[in-house]
């Protein structure tokens, strides 16, 4: 069985250097193309394949929200030889979304990027196993073989340093992604998403435990709406970015409500060239759908970022870059859109009630 591909863990390091061979300046080019000149045509950049994971987006463009915001949207995909930043650098892309870490790496090096919401509340990065493993705390892996990848060692280093993991009573095993190793009995865990590996483990026969690194202390925002910050200063693309940033939240708020449609749209048009699994995509769908939750969208709606998450967040983010950022995430994180889009719209971003 051929499993769906997977989001490298990419520590802060690798994404610089990457993005520096692909030619990413971190914002210094304000070259304008058709898809940012304010014509009502804009692009959204994915950061990874057109699966589940962007199923809000496709509902917004199914159902007219970016339509009816006088939007016409190019949602652009992603992948691993996709170099998201730089569409968003060159203004290919209006919006990208992206991890927390990719913007304030390239802010290190002089660019000016700056994120204005987010989809999920919670990092699904976690540590996966087999049902019945009693691997269900940072804990419980000592004495355990643990499954890295080579990218991913310095996320495993931070996580374990955090949760007080003694990495002297862990085996690690260096693994590609996916779980091909748990399957086969050479980990008793390994690094995964929450949102992909159980669809993959149960196509197999194979029932998971798994716990977020995010509640053990060690977490932060991941697929962020990332933009430049001298298209906010602009007053035209700072309309356009609210107006496609409302509208894209209002297709998330549909998935949440529905993920099972959601799943459907995206195999049979959206993603129908990769050939996915409504099985994997349901499973996607359903594990997304909890990771909006928060106390902070319970209070303020969908897409804010304030609070412990907010608090979080930067902490891991300085963990990981060796910065002092501040943590209420000024100079990096602006929520004005968001309370734009509240003043103008009060009832706006409520979440459905939680299932399960």
């Amino acid at each position: 069985m051929m499993f769906p591909r997977t989001r490298l863990l990419v520590t802060a390091g690798a994404v610089a250097a990457l993005l520096a061979l692909t030619g990413c300046s971190g914002g210094s080019s304000d070259t304008d193309s058709s898809a940012d000149s304010g014509s009502g045509s804009v692009g959204l950049q994915l950061n990874w394949i057109q699966n589940s994971t962007w199923a809000g987006s496709y509902l917004a463009d199914e159902k007219g929200y970016y339509g009816k915001a006088g939007l016409k949207v190019d949602i652009m995909t992603g992948g691993p030889n996709v170099d998201f930043m730089a569409a968003l650098s060159s203004g290919k892309a209006l919006v990208a979304f992206a991890g927390l870490t990719e913007p304030a790496t390239l802010n290190q090096q002089g660019g000016d990027y700056r994120v204005v919401a987010t989809m999920y509340q919670k990092n699904p990065l976690s540590v996966i196993s087999k049902s019945g493993s009693g691997i269900t705390t940072p804990k419980a892996l000592e004495g355990k073989r643990m499954g890295v990848s080579t990218t991913a060692m310095s996320v495993w280093n931070q996580f374990a340093a955090v949760s007080g993991i003694d990495t002297k009573k862990v085996k690690i095993v260096p693994i590609t992604t996916g779980p091909e190793a748990l399957v086969a009995g050479d980990v008793d865990a390994y690094l995964g998403f929450s949102t992909e590996a159980p669809g993959q483990l149960a196509a197999l026969g194979v029932s998971v435990d798994l716990f977020l690194l995010q509640d053990f202390g060690f977490g932060y925002y991941v697929d962020v709406y990332t933009v430049r910050q001298a298209a906010l200063n602009d007053p035209k693309k700072r309309d356009e970015i609210k107006r496609l940033l409302k509208a894209d939240l209002q297709g998330q708020l549909d998935m949440i409500a529905d993920p099972d449609a959601a799943a459907q749209l995206t195999v049979n048009r959206y993603g129908k060239t990769l050939g996915l699994e409504l099985s994997s995509e349901k499973s996607i769908t359903t594990a997304a759908s909890k990771l909006f939750y928060s106390p902070t969208t319970e209070a303020k709606g969908i897409g804010y970022m304030a609070g412990d998450e907010l608090t979080l967040s930067m902490k891991t983010l300085n963990t990981i870059l060796g910065t002092s950022l501040p943590l209420d995430g000024s100079g990096y994180v602006d929520m004005s859109l968001l309370n734009e889009i509240k003043a103008e719209d009060p009832s706006f971003g409520t979440l459905p009630p939680a299932k399960g």
